[in-house]
């Protein structure tokens, strides 16, 4: 039995504080020796004691740092207690408690109690006649003696909050000097606070990885298995230390640094990160606010990382598949059940097969790559204007113009208005910026912030007045040279390379519908919408009751295209 072997034992405790790393009393050889100098002096007797994770040859050693506390804890009973944070202090306690040593040694007081809650359970101990022996410091059985711990206690206290206080203001001085005190995200380097240089290896990467995703055709598991194929890894570090290394008193400076390949979650850590447009993350008790960091340079601009938080909201569905065999209609296939088609291919031939709902009534799930082939051909030889149809728009063209250019010329002086209340807003905060602070109507951050969105808005609205600025007669020009442009789609699809199909084929159409080996419906892109839709219900698979037929119709497509349906995009 433990308690009859070493009960009129000690043990000898040490702690090095990982906020105070350079003060000779923190030192573990320092206080191992004049604690156990301390033993050989009072004829103490040190328990040839050794547990893994807690104690070897009768010396305990810990590292943690100087000042942490645990919330209290009232039952319905009205007990109060708290979690002690250091494991082998927590044991210890569980051992003198059980009286399976005689008592403990220590340098001093600070050494073994971190704050007002740890004090109170050392007090305890001596309190039930537990030995605790104290190389600095001798504490007399006696009201003067239980005066001289209490003011020990107070001071070991002070100084631990002390320490802690030093510590959060030097990371509040680094932050308020745009320095980055955290580890920098994959494609830069941590040579310091204010030295972030770019990693030239992994930051191209990073950066093609936002312009991939910016465009909404891949996911995250797909662009991970991307950027692993393309080299790109985590930064080299250390794994956390497991709770048996910590006990056993392994560092991290113990563990080597590993580079561990890419995922999904890597990447969207990485799509998510402002630290890529010049911004540093500051965690505050209510929020978490950016900042501007003046030591990194940014990889990216505002703009892509802005449409790629667009992206993620979105969650768009991967159209690109890195890790799987090519197919020209690879997730654009559907069924009316909802259900995709997969591909296969079978003695050389490409098919596409469902496996659909069990109340699907589609009765041929397999289609033939090939006559998906001709369906696509065929619509896209609908998109062109006929020569009938040039000639009705050019008949009806005065008309319409006439309403597009009175319609621009309203947006054009709405579009200035806001202009120029943009330029006052932006010039009243340059002025006054002095008068704001001093009456703090405004923070710094705050004005910042307030310039940051002014000017991005002009931005906007100069992008806007540029687009709006071209003239009617310009964009028929357009719409109808575009059309003769694709006027050989069909033909170049059916002898062009699969790999050209499939890029055609997705700048048209995100979705086609089939039942039984035919088109039922399909969604197409934008202004191509307007183009295919314009023709009869008889010639083109229906995609809401609200199609229009014959002339109507090509009169609702001529003037989507007017409203830049399909110049905007």
């Amino acid at each position: 039995m433990e308690n009859s072997t070493y009960s009129k034992q000690y043990l000898v405790y040490v702690r090095k504080s990982t906020d105070d790393l350079d003060n000779q009393k923190n030192s573990i050889d320092y206080q191992r020796a004049q604690s156990l100098n301390l033993a050989r002096n009072q004829h103490l007797e040190v328990a040839n004691y050794t547990l893994d994770g807690f104690c070897k040859n009768g010396v305990i050693e810990e590292k943690h740092t100087a000042f942490k506390t645990s919330e209290m804890t009232i039952d319905k009973n009205g007990k109060v207690g708290y979690e002690i944070k250091r494991p082998k202090f927590r044991t210890l306690v569980q051992k003198l408690s059980q009286g399976e040593f005689a008592g403990i040694i220590c340098l001093c007081w600070d050494r073994i109690s971190r704050n007002e809650q740890d004090g109170l359970i050392i007090k305890n101990l001596i309190d039930r006649n537990i030995d605790i022996r104290f190389v600095q410091a001798d504490y007399e059985k006696s009201s003067s003696g239980a005066i001289h711990r209490d003011i020990d206690s107070i001071f070991s206290t002070h100084y631990s909050r002390l320490i802690s206080e030093k510590v959060k203001n030097t990371f509040d001085k680094l932050r308020d000097e745009g320095k980055c005190t955290y580890m920098t995200p994959i494609g830069y380097f941590d040579h310091g606070s204010d030295n972030k240089p770019i990693d030239p290896e992994r930051a191209p990467i990073a950066k093609r990885v936002f312009e991939l995703y910016a465009t909404g055709e891949w996911s995250l598991n797909q662009l991970a298995r991307w950027a692993n194929q393309h080299g790109l890894t985590t930064k080299p570090s250390r794994s956390k230390r497991t709770k048996d290394e910590i006990l056993s008193g392994i560092t991290l400076e113990n563990k080597p640094k590993i580079s561990r390949p890419v995922n999904n979650k890597t990447i969207e850590n990485i799509l998510k990160n402002p630290f890529y447009i010049g911004k540093l993350k500051i965690n505050k008790k209510d929020n978490t606010q950016f900042i501007d960091g003046h030591y990194h340079q940014p990889i990216i601009d505002v703009s892509l990382y802005n449409k790629v938080q667009e992206v993620l909201r979105s969650k768009n569905v991967s159209i690109h598949y890195v890790d799987h065999d090519f197919y020209i209609y690879r997730g654009l296939i559907r069924c009316t059940c909802g259900r995709s088609y997969s591909p296969y291919t079978k003695k050389g031939i490409n098919y596409y097969r469902t496996r659909c709902v069990d109340e699907c009534n589609n009765p041929d799930k397999n289609l033939n790559e090939s006559d998906i082939n001709g369906v696509v051909e065929k619509l896209l030889e609908q998109i062109h204007f006929s020569k009938k149809e040039l000639i009705e728009i050019e008949n009806r063209a005065k008309i319409g113009l006439d309403n597009v250019n009175e319609k621009r010329s309203k947006e054009l002086d709405d579009l200035n208005n806001q202009r120029k209340r943009a330029y006052d807003d932006l010039n009243y905060l340059t002025k006054n910026k002095i008068t704001l602070l001093r009456n703090q109507a405004m923070t710094p951050e705050e004005i910042n912030q307030e310039e940051i969105r002014l000017k991005n808005e002009l931005i906007t609205i100069d992008q806007k007045t540029i687009a709006h600025q071209e003239g009617a007669n310009e964009m028929l020009k357009y719409v109808i040279t575009f059309s003769e442009l694709i006027k050989m789609a069909n033909l170049y699809y059916k002898h062009a390379l699969d790999t050209e199909k499939r890029d055609l084929v997705t700048q048209v159409f995100t979705e086609l519908v089939f039942k039984d080996r035919k088109l039922v419906n399909y969604v197409a892109k934008d202004g191509f919408e307007a183009l295919l839709r314009r023709h009869t219900k008889e010639n083109t698979p229906p995609k809401t009751s609200d199609v229009k037929s014959g002339s109507a119709g090509r009169i609702r497509t001529y003037n989507q295209l007017l409203n830049r349906e399909l110049l905007y995009h």
